[in-house]
């Protein structure tokens, strides 16, 4: 190989492809190769002449265009295309060559390839015999020239077969009629002719009906041809016939299937398994036209678009007829509408005056409206041309073209912004007209702002800026809260007018949500319920709260910084939120009611934005039920008038801080107290006097009570006054008991001094010090069961000022939280006439203080 002595020598075929498989063999190194293909292209040579395989005679009929095919003229190459055997042809003598394409034209070269494809033509005229010669090559060899023959004939049609076609006429009625099928209509004698000659005699023709007529019945004579009794005679149809009864239905053919046989005469009739004919004798029904028009459309109505055309199909417009075909049944127009008119669909300029049920069905019928908003009516006759016309009034509603706004919602501005886009979200409008370009036109200038397209102050956009969120609102009034984009709208038919867009600046505020309230109870708002922190700290300002419509069933207070005075408000800022100022307190009548929805609106603003109203919505619901108290049974419950002297309650139900020691049977201590004023103020220091009076003191040990719930303390008092008023009431005899015992004690000591108990008159509004006294142990411990128990309060309350709020923190035993004084001075009159209401005789050397 290195040497190039190895050769592939061609063997002179016509294949243009070629391989042999080689490997590579070492015998030294006992190794072989893996069979590799090598593939050899071999370049073909035109060097091989056309041959002619077919050359037939070729028949057509005179003046004829035959196509040729490679059966008829067929040449090969092996080593070219049919595309690239072209034949050479002198004129035909009796015609020409054609494309089938073209057959008019004549041609004088074609390949083999139009051949086998059927492109090629042969067009007769003239002589009946004829042809070409021709010549094929394939561009360098040549075929011998050869000659091609035609020959034409005449087309000859002769009837060779003319033979008499025997079938059963059948029988025609009419409708609801009957018909005698006799021997002219129904004969079978000729299958005694099967027979031989001497059975002939001994035979009879028999019929058995397998398929009963559908609309009608078979009798024969009074009796009715059945399933069960299928069978009568050739005999009996040549004497007395066989009748056919139709059921007046509407049906227009009908039949009946028998088969028949010779059956001997000397057996029973029965139908062979065997040598038996069954045919169908078929029966022609000719209606008759006894049933009239009915009407089958319910509310003869159209409905129509303002100015548009509709067809009247079936669906609208219907009449039936069982013996008349819909061509049949004829539309007369009596009076025409007067808000359009009928056309016929090949011409809808023109008026039609009638038509048929077959023009409706075929959607032939329209009516044009004309454009008034007005609806009309047509009143019109329908015959089958048999019976009395119908006439019918038909109504046609006209549904005006309008504009309809299907989005129309408020436009919201976030607070700080100046600028928002408008888009079929907040305006969207549809028409049912032709024109669908809707175009919106402000009738009133806006008074806060202007409208943008593209940085451009427009009067008027379209539907498809809205769409595309080109326009947008521009705020350039940065005081106000809300504008208005008064608009009208309109398109080539139709208009609308007096539109209004909302436009409202969106507080930049978190407001909580299901908020409750309980009723009669004062609720702190915080900053969960209210926070414009947000607002606060884009403006670096305190953002305030001016309440432009109040709660209906409750109002808005606020807590001086110094002072326990709850004021009603209608302004406050956030700082207030921040600082537990605000309190919220409603005052509803929920009789019969669970709960009661309330909310107060207010205008949000700041410094450098516009303000934006807001509102906050609550709910009201019942306090939470009183907490029970349990008691242990084997602590007992001492009362002194210490602490009945020294306690002052606020009519805010304040509480103040205590500090009690606890007194024990046979073991009696002293208690201390601080003064408290009427809101719950402590005082700097204890008052001082110099009588030593053992006053009652009430001691509910801390050990001995449980607080079932910490927010019902609040508001216990009014939600169950009588609970209160009778300890209170108990507590007062056992005073007057106390100071009776009292009394008399003073008259023993006539040489002491001593101070009144009370004073004339008591103050219930001003603070009142309370007394540190020493108590003498003459004065015996009454025992009380409570009907209220002692919890631990929380260190600040909402009615405290932030003072108090620090001093209270400082206590750290549990203290009880009686009733206030207003439960005292609202006693009922009958329990008042118990108590003493003027103060004792005094004697000598003794006075009040």
């Amino acid at each position: 190989m290195e040497q190039k002595l190895i050769y592939y020598v061609h063997n002179g075929t016509e294949k243009l492809m070629d391989s042999l498989t080689i490997l590579a063999n070492s015998s030294e190194l006992g190794k072989q190769s893996l069979p590799q293909t090598l593939f050899v292209t071999v370049e073909s040579v035109n060097d091989k002449a056309p041959v002619i395989t077919a050359n037939k005679i070729l028949q057509v009929w005179v003046n004829s265009v035959t196509e040729m095919t490679r059966d008829d003229l067929c040449a090969e190459d092996e080593d070219s295309s049919p595309q690239d055997l072209v034949y050479w042809v002198t004129p035909p003598s009796n015609g020409h060559l054609a494309l089938k394409s073209i057959p008019g034209r004549s041609i004088q070269n074609f390949t083999q390839a139009h051949i086998n494809e059927g492109q090629l033509v042969f067009v007769h005229s003239g002589a009946m015999s004829g042809g070409f010669n021709f010549q094929v090559t394939d561009g360098l060899n040549f075929a011998p020239r050869q000659i091609f023959s035609i020959t034409a004939r005449a087309l000859i049609i002769s009837l060779e077969v003319n033979r008499g076609l025997s079938i059963f006429p059948g029988a025609s009625v009419k409708e609801g009629g009957k018909v005698l099928i006799d021997q002219s209509k129904l004969d079978a004698s000729n299958l005694l002719l099967q027979l031989p000659q001497p059975q002939r005699s001994s035979h009879e023709i028999w019929f058995q009906v397998m398929a009963l007529p559908c609309y009608g019945t078979i009798l024969v004579g009074e009796r009715n041809i059945t399933t069960g009794k299928p069978y009568f005679s050739q005999h009996i149809v040549n004497t007395f016939g066989v009748t056919y009864l139709h059921d007046d239905s509407e049906s227009l053919a009908d039949n009946f299937t028998f088969a028949v046989w010779p059956n001997p005469k000397s057996k029973s009739t029965s139908k062979p398994e065997a040598d038996f004919l069954e045919e169908m004798f078929n029966i022609t029904i000719t209606p008759v036209n006894d049933q009239p028009p009915e009407l089958k459309t319910r509310g003869l109505r159209l409905t129509v678009l303002q100015g548009s055309c509709l067809v009247v199909g079936p669906e609208i417009l219907k009449v039936d007829d069982l013996d008349s075909p819909p061509n049949e049944i004829q539309y007369m127009i009596i009076r025409h509408p007067n808000n359009g008119f009928l056309a016929m669909a090949h011409d809808l300029n023109a008026t039609a005056h009638h038509f048929t049920q077959a023009d409706i069905n075929n959607a032939q019928v329209w009516f044009i409206q004309d454009g008034s908003p007005s609806s009309g009516v047509f009143y019109f006759s329908v015959t089958d041309g048999e019976h009395r016309p119908l006439y019918k009034l038909f109504h046609l509603d006209v549904i005006p073209i309008s504009i309809t706004l299907v989005n129309l919602t408020d436009l919201l501005l976030p607070q700080g912004q100046t600028t928002v886009s408008i888009t079929n979200a907040h305006l969207s409008a549809v028409t049912n007209g032709k024109s669908l370009q809707i175009i919106y036109r402000i009738t009133q200038p806006l008074q806060s702002g202007h409208l943008l397209i593209e940085n451009q102050v427009v009067n008027s956009f379209g539907q498809e800026d809205l769409d595309a969120g080109r326009l947008s609102y521009h705020m350039t009034n940065l005081t106000a809260s809300e504008d208005q984009l008064q608009f009208s709208l309109s398109t080539a038919e139709s208009n609308l007018t007096e539109q209004t867009l909302g436009i409202r600046v969106q507080p930049l505020l978190q407001v909580t949500q299901n908020l409750k309230v309980a009723n009669r109870v004062p609720h702190q708002l915080q900053r969960e319920d209210l926070d414009a922190t947000e607002l606060a700290n884009r403006t670096n300002s305190d953002p305030t709260f001016e309440v432009t419509q109040p709660p209906i069933h409750g109002r808005l207070v606020r807590r001086a910084v110094d002072s326990p005075v709850m004021e009603e408000i209608t302004r406050f800022t956030q700082g207030d939120i921040d600082r537990g100022q605000l309190v919220l307190e409603a005052c509803a009548n929920l009789t019969g009611i669970g709960t009661l929805n309330d909310s107060f609106t207010f205008l949000l603003s700041a410094d450098h934005v516009q303000p934006a109203m807001g509102y906050l919505a609550f709910s009201i619901a019942p306090p939470d039920p009183l907490p029970l108290q349990t008691f242990t049974p084997d602590v007992p419950l001492f009362i002194t008038g210490e602490n009945l002297v020294a306690s002052v309650f606020s009519q805010k139900k304040l509480t103040a801080s205590i500090i009690t020691q606890t007194e024990t049977p046979g073991n009696l201590s002293q208690s201390k107290w601080r003064g408290t004023d009427s809101w719950g103020q402590l005082n700097a220091k204890e008052a001082k006097v110099d009588v030593k009076v053992s006053p009652t003191e009430v001691i509910w040990p801390y050990a001995a009570t449980t607080v079932v719930s910490r927010g019902a303390i609040g508001h216990r008092d009014s939600s169950y006054p009588l609970m209160v008023i009778l300890p209170l009431a108990a507590v007062f005899l056992l005073l007057m008991v106390t100071v009776v015992a009292l009394c008399v004690w003073l008259l023993r000591r006539k040489e002491e001094k001593a101070n009144p108990l009370l004073q004339p008159k008591i103050n219930l509004e001003s603070p009142l010090p309370s007394c540190r006294a020493e108590r003498s142990g003459a004065i015996p411990t009454v025992t009380v069961t409570p009907l209220m128990r002692s919890s631990s309060i929380p260190a600040t309350s909402v009615f405290l000022s932030p003072q108090y709020d620090q001093v209270a923190s400082l206590g750290t035993e549990p203290v009880e939280k009686c009733a206030p004084w207003e439960a005292w001075v609202n006693l009922d009159p009958d329990m008042a006439k118990l108590c003493r209401q003027t103060n004792p005789a005094l004697k000598h050397n003794q006075y009040w203080v």
